[in-house]
C-alpha cells in the first residue's frame, strides 16, 4: 500500500507534521537527521527547514537543492511495527 501524505507543516525544534491521506497523523523529529550532516546540515537553518513541501504526488516531502525524503520511509519511521522489510528479516533470524 503506498502512503500519501496530503499535508507537511513545519514545527518548532525540527520537527515535522504530517497528514497521511488515510487521515494518520505523525510528528517526527529531524533533530537526529541533521545532526548526521552532509547534505543534511542545509537543514539546520531555521528558515530553510520550514520550505518543507509536499511533492505533487503526496509520494515524498522535499526541499530546494533536491532534498528529499520517501512518504514510505517516515511512515516506517513512526511506524516500525508496518515495515514488511523489517518483519520479513526478524522472521528469517528466528528461522536460523
Amino acid at each position: 500500500m503506498p502512503y500519501i501524505i496530503q499535508t507537511v507543516t513545519p514545527e518548532t525544534n525540527y520537527h515535522l507534521r504530517l497528514l497521511y491521506r488515510n487521515g494518520t497523523v505523525i510528528v517526527l523529529d529531524f533533530a537526529p537527521i541533521i545532526e548526521e550532516g552532509g547534505v543534511f546540515s542545509r537543514l539546520s537553518d531555521p528558515a530553510f527547514f520550514s520550505q518543507v513541501k509536499r511533492s505533487k504526488d503526496g509520494r515524498s516531502i522535499e526541499w530546494p537543492g533536491e532534498i528529499d525524503f520517501c512518504a514510505d520511509a517516515l511512515w516506517f519511521q513512526a511506524h516500525p511495527d508496518d515495515n514488511p522489510f523489517i518483519a520479513s528479516s526478524s522472521a528469517a533470524s528466528k528461522a536460523l
